[in-house]
C-alpha cells in the first residue's frame, strides 16, 4: 500500500508540473505591481496558496482565503459569487484577487466577476486562470469550459483585460493523458504512463502572450483591472 501511494504521489507530482505549467510563476511579477498589496486567494488551497505566501513574504503583503469549502479551512467561508458582500463586510478591499482553476466550478461565472470587481480597490486586479482541455474533475461541481470570446465577455466591463494561453495543441494531448490518472481501468492507467513518458523527453509548456493561431490549450490565465493603463511590474531586487 506505501509504494502505490508513493506512485500515486509521483504521478501527481508530473500531472501538475505540466498542467500548471507557468502558472503559478505569473504571480509574482503581477504582485509586485503593488506596495505591500492585501491579496485575496479563492480556492487556493495547496500549491497556489503556498506560492502565495511565498511572494507576499517577500512583499510585505497580507494574503487572505476564502473557499466554498469549509474543510480547507479557509479565512473566510463562501462563494466567490458574493465575494464583495463577504469582504466588504470585513472591511477588505484587496489589491488582488486571485482564482485559479476556479471559474468552472462556478454556477455563474458572470454573477462572479462582477463581484469580484466590485470587491477590488480601484486599481486593483483580477486574475483568473481556467482549463480548456481537460476531462470532468471534481465532481458534481464541474460546469464550464471558456474560450477567450467567452472571457472577454465575461470581462467586459474592465477597462483593460488581456489573456494569455498556456500550452498548445500537442501540450493539451500530454496533459489529457495524464489526467488518465484518475481515470478508472487499464487504458487510463496506459495513457498515463505514456504522458509521463512523453513529459519527461519534452519541454515545459510556454505561456502565450499572444493567441494567434493557438486554437487548443491546456489552459488560458486572464488579468482584468479598471485602470485602463495598469502599472507594470516592479522589477525584482536581486537580493529577493
Amino acid at each position: 500500500m506505501y509504494l502505490k501511494d508513493k506512485v500515486w504521489g509521483l504521478c501527481l507530482k508530473f500531472l501538475k508540473r505540466w498542467t500548471r505549467a507557468g502558472l503559478l510563476q505569473i504571480l509574482e511579477p503581477e504582485l509586485r505591481k503593488f506596495k505591500s498589496p492585501i491579496v485575496v486567494s479563492v480556492g487556493g488551497l495547496g500549491p497556489v496558496d503556498t506560492e502565495l505566501v511565498s511572494i507576499l513574504n517577500k512583499l510585505n503583503g497580507t494574503l487572505i482565503t476564502l473557499d466554498i469549502d469549509s474543510m480547507h479551512n479557509p479565512e473566510i467561508l463562501g462563494s466567490i459569487e458574493n465575494i464583495d458582500e463577504l469582504l466588504g463586510g470585513r472591511g477588505i478591499k484587496p489589491d488582488c484577487i486571485v482564482a485559479l482553476e476556479v471559474m468552472e466550478h462556478v454556477q455563474d461565472p458572470f454573477r462572479a466577476i462582477k463581484s469580484c470587481q466590485a470587491a477590488l480597490s480601484p486599481d486593483g486586479l483580477l486574475i483568473i486562470s481556467t482549463p480548456w482541455v481537460i476531462p470532468i474533475h471534481d465532481r458534481p461541481n464541474d460546469f464550464l469550459r471558456f474560450t477567450p470570446a467567452a472571457l472577454n465577455l465575461m470581462l467586459i466591463d474592465f477597462a483593460s483585460v488581456r489573456i494569455l494561453a498556456r500550452g498548445n495543441y500537442y501540450d493539451s494531448l500530454v496533459a489529457l493523458m495524464l489526467r488518465g490518472l484518475f481515470s478508472g481501468g487499464k487504458t487510463g492507467k496506459l495513457m498515463m504512463a505514456l504522458g509521463v513518458l512523453l513529459s519527461l523527453v519534452s519541454r515545459t509548456p510556454k505561456v502565450h502572450q499572444s493567441l494567434d493561431g493557438i486554437d487548443s490549450t491546456i489552459g488560458y490565465v486572464a488579468f482584468a483591472s479598471d485602470n485602463p493603463s495598469p502599472k507594470p511590474a516592479i522589477t525584482p531586487h536581486t537580493s529577493l
